[in-house]
């Protein structure tokens, strides 16, 4: 299918990372003084493998509440160059971390249960279709204000998936002696993600780190060097907070079990007390199924479209791209005969993966 143009501009720079770069977009002919806005994930074409990745789970989570929505992908030049952008909504109330950093311990235990519940309902989403995250942090997960009171709780939504996994792909990339790999942020990390690789149960681990997070406004680790990190993370458990109530205490004590098999996943822990007791503080709209949701589309040729048709804007269906076609490769196939922008990234040196993970 042909794919129709889209009318977007790129405004000021909000982040970047490894990837590329991030900017605020907007709709190029929008006359009014307040034109809906967006995000644009970009980089260039011959670097873009995570970004198109991360494409293709979005597409595959189009329509679940508590995913970042994707409004499609487009190919643009700039300076001479192809650069290859991703399309998100905007969250303005910027990330988790901010909202933590700002309330500095003082979110209180029915908000965090709420964003808990939130975050779960993603990670549940995730893993029914096979999707592990790998890198669950604070900064990973988007702030959107509630336009309504809703008791002053705001809309969570998973993002960043350039580092997500199926729960069937073995690769890791691994250095040093201990096995590390490259997936994931060692202060959220789990035991076994340090040791062996992603686990849709270390997706858990993590949240339970973000719980703890989110109400003593620090992170549950506490050390000076990255080897103290690790061996803390190895061999030590967590500290739950004492002056959480006892249904999160045992609801940490459920995230934070060190054997996988016993540590529970996201459909038992939307059932424990801890989120059960609080979803009152919720409105209707806060708990919709993924089918009753809608989202604004900035650069669709209609008002709104159902979140179950979020990429109209490129195509109605999803384009084979460079990294689609990199995992088709048979057998008989080599790296060499690959297209070079499809090659796994080089392996990062453990210092170079680890040098901005703030350690105390």
């Amino acid at each position: 299918m042909e794919r129709r143009p889209l009318q977007w501009k790129k405004g000021k720079i909000l982040g970047a990372g490894s990837y590329g770069r991030v900017y605020l977009a907007s709709p190029a002919d929008f006359s009014s003084p307040s034109p809906p806005l967006a995000a644009v994930k970009s980089a260039d074409i011959n670097r873009s493998e995570t970004l198109q990745k991360e494409r293709m789970f979005l597409y595959e989570l189009r329509g679940e509440p508590n995913i970042i929505h994707c409004f499609g992908d487009d190919i643009s030049t700039e300076k001479d160059e192809r650069v290859y952008n991703l399309l998100l909504e905007y969250a303005p109330g910027g990330s988790l971390h901010d909202l933590i950093k700002k309330n500095k311990g003082t979110i209180p235990e029915s908000h965090v249960a709420c964003y808990t519940y939130m975050i779960l309902k993603g990670l549940y989403a995730m893993h029914e279709c096979e999707i592990i995250h790998c890198d669950l942090k604070p900064g990973n997960i988007l702030v959107f204000p509630n336009a309504d009171d809703n008791n002053g709780i705001h809309q969570l939504k998973i993002a960043d998936f350039g580092l997500a996994k199926k729960v069937w792909d073995t690769e890791l990339h691994e250095w040093g002696r201990m096995g590390y790999n490259n997936r994931c942020t060692p202060i959220y990390a789990s035991p076994e993600s340090l040791a062996c690789g992603c686990k849709a149960s270390g997706d858990i681990w993590s949240l339970g780190c973000i719980v703890v997070e989110m109400i003593t406004g620090e992170p549950v680790w506490s050390c000076r060097t990255i080897g103290e990190l690790v061996s803390k993370i190895l061999y030590e458990k967590p500290k739950i907070p004492e002056n959480l109530c006892e249904e999160g205490k045992d609801f940490l004590a459920r995230c934070f079990e060190a054997t996988v098999l016993k540590r529970w996943t996201a459909e038992e822990l939307l059932d424990h007390p801890f989120i059960v007791k609080n979803l009152k503080f919720l409105d209707d709209g806060s708990r919709l199924s993924s089918g009753q949701c809608y989202q604004m589309n900035p650069f669709g040729f209609v008002d709104s479209v159902s979140t179950h048709d979020l990429f109209s804007t490129s195509s109605l269906e999803p384009q084979c791209s460079p990294f689609e076609s990199w995992c088709r490769v048979t057998d008989n196939e080599t790296e060499e005969s690959r297209p070079s922008c499809c090659l796994p990234s080089e392996s990062f040196k453990l210092e170079e993966k680890l040098k901005n993970i703030h350690v105390f």
